[in-house]
């Protein structure tokens, strides 16, 4: 397994900044890294989102993370989207949204042209 370089995307960081305004979500810090840490040592977390692939050899995935902040387990905590570029060894986290938050789940197409914004060069 190699090591990889884990790069927050604008909107990202531009997600997270949504969830520390609401001040409930105090550890959202340490709940993401907790995942980036594994993303690094190049454990690709969660499960692969078909029909999303920019190009050969690259893949974008979505992880579950524990809100510890809401004392609920994965399945009700936050979703992570990154895209993992093996060649360069760069994982690109895409975007974080709380599974509560409805109205912020992107859809497939949504996530196609944020990964062509800020994914690809």
């Amino acid at each position: 397994m190699s090591n990889y370089t884990v790069i927050p995307t604008d909107k990202f960081i531009e997600d997270m900044e949504f969830y520390y305004k609401k001040k409930k979500y105090t550890h959202i810090d340490e709940d993401v890294k907790k995942i980036t840490d594994e993303l690094e040592k190049g454990n690709l977390l969660g499960t692969e989102i078909p029909n999303i692939q920019v190009a050969v050899g690259e893949h974008t995935y979505k992880v579950r993370s524990a809100n510890t902040d809401a004392k609920v387990g994965a399945s009700n905590g936050y979703r992570i989207i990154y895209y993992v570029v093996k060649d360069d060894s760069e994982i690109f986290l895409v975007t974080i949204y709380s599974k509560k938050d409805g109205n912020r789940i992107p859809n497939n197409s949504e996530l196609v042209e944020w990964i062509g914004k800020y994914c690809v060069s």
